[in-house]
């Protein structure tokens, strides 16, 4: 087959490979376009991110190109738009926390299937796993800190099936 009608060359793969590598492009994509809507978070941190994403995508096939100083400039991000809270809120407010919402789901989703992969026999570095539950977290903080910049009250959640 022509390069050219080739949109990714393991798409017919069996394992849950290509389904990560997918969900970080996928990730990585959504956070170029909600760079466009959050306006209280600097936009070269945002770039930061996308580029370690995509560090993190090739990181289970190919070498782990997430290290220690990867997650010590995460930390660093999330330590910078921490925003204490002390109750569950919804997944709202303004557009850009919005964006971020979203990107905090999508995070955990990929973390599914990076345990999918590891439960078909592949070996992924625990610092992976680390980095992206931490990645998940920011994007948290990162929502709320928007909401907060923005004016924005959180609205609680009570839960009816956690009492």
């Amino acid at each position: 087959m022509s390069s050219v009608y080739c949109a990714y060359p393991f798409l017919k793969e069996e394992s849950h490979m290509c389904d990560y590598e997918i969900a970080t492009d996928r990730l990585a994509s959504m956070l170029s376009m909600a760079r466009h809507h959050v306006h209280h978070i600097s936009q070269d941190v945002l770039l930061q991110l996308i580029e370690m994403i995509y560090h993190a995508n090739g990181s289970i096939r190919g070498n782990c190109a997430i290290g220690t100083s990867d997650l010590e400039k995460l930390q660093s991000f999330y330590t910078r738009y921490y925003v204490s809270l002390d109750r569950f809120v919804l997944p709202d407010g303004c557009i850009g926390a919005s964006y971020l919402h979203v990107l905090r789901a999508e995070t955990k989703a990929i973390i599914r299937i990076m345990y999918q992969i590891q439960r078909e026999g592949v070996k992924i570095e625990s610092c992976l796993f680390e980095f992206m539950n931490l990645l998940s977290n920011t994007f948290f903080m990162m929502c709320l800190y928007e909401n907060a910049q923005n004016g924005t009250k959180e609205k609680e959640f009570k839960s009816r099936s956690y009492v």
